[in-house]
Formats: C-alpha cells, structure tokens, sequence
C-alpha cells in the first residue's frame, strides 16, 4: 500500500483491499463470495466515475492546445496527458481480457436476475473455483506477466511528470512481494493461488481502478502545469444553491445563491423575474419573504461578457415550496411515555436543520438531546399524569422565535414484571420433565413493547409441596437455582405443586417486588 497523504477515499479502497486479502484464508461460505461481488460492482462503478472525471479533464487540456497551438508548455502537456490516457487504458483493457478469460473458465456468470438485459454485472457461476485461474495465473506465468506491466505502468505514469513533483503521486499499482511469518511470499502467489475467482475477479477490478486514480493524479498535476493566466471552460452552467433548503414556513425567509458554474473571472448581471441582484464575486444574492403556500417557481438570467467581448446569456430557473408552520413531533416506540425510562422520541421542524429547533417539556419530565440527529431522551421523574412536548425555532433572518407546534403524551408506569422458573411462564399443570429441568429463574415483561428494558432478580421463595410428605422452603439470591432447589426439583412428582414467590428484582425505577406468583402443579 502507498503511504504518505492519499485521500480518506483511496484510504477505504486500500482499507478494503486488506479485508478482502484477509477474507482469502478463511472457508470462503456463499455470504463471503456474494460480498466479493458486491465489492467488485462497487468499484467497476467507482472506475467509471473517475475515468469520466479524467475524460472531463482531457477535454479541458485538448481545448487550451487547440486554442493555444503554439504554446510550447500546451503542447507538452497535451502530448504528456495523452500518453497517460493511453498507458492506463492499455493496463486497464489487459486486465479486462484476464478477467474475462477467468470468468469463462469458472463457466461464466449467471442469467440476468435483475430484469436490466445484462450480465456483466451478475455473479459468477462457480465463484468459488481455485483452480482453473490459479493454472492460468500460475503455471501459464500470467500472474507474473501482470505484475510486470503493472510496475512498468506506475513507471511510466510517473515519468510523465516532472521529477520535482513524481514524490507527490501517491499510486497504489504496487505488487511487492508479502512476508509471512518469516517467509517472503510472492505477490502473484498471494493474489491468485488458494484464492475463490470471485475473489481473484475482484482484486483484479480493484487493480484497474487503481490505475484510473493513478492516472487521475497525473492528469490533474499536467493541467495544472498550464499557464495560469488563462482559465479553459468546456461549458458555462447556471446554478441556483438555496441557503436555507427549499421548504420554507409561511413568513421565513428564502435565500439562495445564483451564479455561473467554471466562471472564474466573469463579472455577471444576474435578474430574477426582470428584478436586478446584488451580486458578489460573481454569486447573486437572491432573497425574498415567503409567502402563501405551495410550490413557488422563478427564472432569470444570467449576463456575461467573454474575454474575446462576446456577450452571453444564460437562463436559469429555480423554486421552493411554503408550508405553513408545522412541527412534527412523533415516539419513535409508541404513543404513551413511561415513568422511570428513557424514553425516545423525535422532533423535527420542515425547513429548519435539527440546531435551529429548540424543544421544550413541561414538569415533571425532562430531555435529554442528541441534535445531530433531531432526537431526545424523554425521562418523566414526577407524577404528572401527561407531559407537553413543545417545538420552537428561531428564524435566521429575524432572528425572532417562533412555536411550531406542541405534542401531549399520557404517562404511564411501567408493568409489572411476572415470575419464570427456566422455561415456564405461566401457572398451571406442568410435565414432571420442564420442571426438573429448570436451572434460573427470570423476571419478564410480557408483550412490553420497548427493547432492551429487563429486571434482574435479586431474591425470591421456592417452596415444594409434595403429594405425600412435608412442605419444603427454600430462599434464593439472584437468577440461580441453589443446589438444594435442583434437588429437590429433581424428585417432582406428578401431583406435587410448586411455588414460585416473593420474588424482588433490579430494573428502571430501583428494586421491586412481584406481586404475582407462580404456580405450578405437576402433571
């Protein structure tokens, strides 16, 4: 792996790159192969992306040679970013034909499955095969054929800019041999022997979009080698980037910045709906005070004069939506709130961020906030019979606070939790072999529907009471059954009765104790 300063991207591919390698050594299952070629889908599309960024940049780099032909600095850029192209592209099309020959030799992929008329994005059929690939990459020497044109690649990448800046290309075409445990290890060895094809396909996909990013590195550095006086745009775009998002309550304010996209150094008139704007290096301020309600649309248009005087116009046009004031405030769990928990709800104003709303409860309860997500913790610690969960924000443009909206909740407490001797819930006749059985005991809530809400017990009676013969107590600490208890348990009869009682048990609002018992008679 390249070191040095590589963006947080490359750093997830190169930390991919390692899980996948690391996957190699385990029992491949199907969950596994399938997870390869989900990761090989996800980097064939991140490929994609970046050869339409370099493609974009290329264009760029063509435009200035042509329209600066004799500019000997041009020209070697252009000839330098051209020969980029085609070393990548000719790495990039060598590994597509190995693929493809690993593929056919596994049997190819499966039939279409998502109804889009192709294939090349489907699974492999036998994605788990190692052999036929690794005879091919091995034995045949293709594994090392590969690593010779992929070093020489890197090289030839680097080379084609200058040498004061090559330290600055942080590539990750790299095939250094691996050491394990003492033992140097080739590279073609550790990519593709013992490795499932859908594995080896992967790595191979992950190869070309190292080259492109390579390459993207290369190219960005020869463009900007170009003088720097003249700045070359393929095409101009309006753009409308609303400040404050496009949902905004009746007397709030709309803002949003209009300008023309690439445009570096053009001064331009900006008009909306025939009403001139300020504009401010080069970006239109555009604000209004919304409202009545629903969509509102707009256009406009952008003036420029081109460095050559010609005069250009470019059209625009833009809209938000104006709602009435409106706060949403809903329990994620349910609709009532419970003495004692933290109970969790959400609360959300339309058109305003989670920081600009401010969220209030009456007594008797408090909050506890987590902003980032528009989420509180409701925790009722007095004896209010309901709570008012109330919602307020604070308008950026006028800075005056306004209610939005509010929201009652019933309080009630928790249920009582119901005694479990092992897997027995409920009183009434049971077989001689579930009792015997029995090991702990519990304290559950039936039917509750938060999660992760549990009483512990922490003392509780057990009492025998044989057909023939005297009753027996026994006390217990905590969930488990004292030796005694097994016991006597183990002699159960079939017209004994036992008793599960006086349990007290650990859980939101302290210690408590069970009303109920369990009774239960064996059958």
């Amino acid at each position: 792996m390249a070191g040095g300063n590589i963006s947080p991207r490359q750093k997830m591919i190169n930390m991919m790159y390692l899980v996948l390698t690391a996957l190699l050594a385990l029992n491949v299952s199907a969950e596994i192969l399938k997870a390869f070629h989900l990761v090989e889908v996800s980097l064939e599309k991140s490929s994609v992306n970046v050869d339409t960024k370099n493609t974009q940049v290329m264009r760029g780099i063509d435009k200035y040679h042509k329209d600066f032909p004799d500019d000997p600095n041009g020209t070697m850029v252009f000839n330098n970013a051209s020969k980029a192209r085609q070393v990548a592209g000719d790495l990039i099309t060598y590994i597509e034909g190995l693929k493809t020959e690993i593929v056919a030799g596994a049997e190819g992929r499966k039939e279409d499955t998502n109804g889009d008329g192709r294939t090349e994005d489907e699974e492999i059929q036998k994605a788990d095969d190692t052999e036929k690939h690794a005879n091919l990459m091995i034995n045949n020497k293709k594994g090392e054929e590969l690593r010779a044109k992929i070093n020489k690649a890197r090289q030839d990448l680097i080379a084609l800019v200058p040498k004061d800046k090559q330290a600055t290309i942080k590539s990750d075409l790299i095939t250094d041999d691996f050491k394990e445990e003492g033992e140097l290890k080739k590279w073609e060895s550790v990519m593709f022997e013992h490795t499932p094809a859908a594995a080896v396909v992967t790595l191979l996909t992950k190869i070309q979009n190292d080259t492109r990013n390579t390459e993207a590195q290369v190219l960005d550095m020869l463009k900007g080698m170009l003088t720097e006086d003249i700045v070359v745009v393929e095409n101009f775009t309006a753009k409308v980037i609303p400040n404050n998002g496009t949902y905004i309550t009746q007397g709030g304010k709309y803002s949003a910045d209009i300008f023309l996209a690439a445009s570096t150094r053009q001064e331009a008139n900006i008009t909306v709906n025939g009403s001139a704007l300020k504009v401010e290096g080069g970006i239109g301020k555009y604000e209004l005070v919304a409202s009545g309600e629903g969509e509102k649309k707009y256009k406009g248009v952008i003036t420029t004069k081109r460095s050559n005087g010609k005069v250009e116009t470019y059209d625009f046009e833009g809209s938000y939506f104006v709602l009435k004031p409106l706060a949403v405030i809903s329990a994620t769990k349910m609709n009532v709130v419970y003495i004692g928990l933290e109970n969790p709800i959400a609360v959300s104003v339309p058109g305003y961020s989670a920081n600009d709303v401010q969220v209030s409860v009456s007594s008797g309860a408090t909050l506890t906030p987590d902003k980032e997500k528009g989420t509180y913790l409701l925790k009722v610690t007095g004896t209010a019979r309901e709570v008012i969960v109330s919602a307020s924000v604070k308008d950026k443009m006028t800075n005056a606070v306004k209610k939005m909206g509010e929201q009652k909740y019933r309080v009630r407490a928790v249920p009582e939790p119901l005694p479990q001797l092992g897997s027995i819930k409920a009183s009434g006749p049971q077989p001689a072999g579930v009792v015997k059985s029995a090991q702990f005991v519990l304290a559950i809530l039936e039917n509750f529907p938060y999660e992760g809400i549990k009483y512990t017990p922490v003392s509780f009676q057990l009492g025998y009471f044989p057909k023939v013969g005297a009753f027996k107590g026994m006390n217990g600490a905590g969930q488990a059954l004292t030796a005694e208890m097994k016991a006597t348990l183990s002699r159960a009869q079939p017209g004994d009765r036992i008793i599960l009682a006086n349990m007290k048990a650990q859980g939101p609002g302290g210690l408590r104790v069970l009303p109920s018992a369990l009774v239960i008679d064996i059958k």
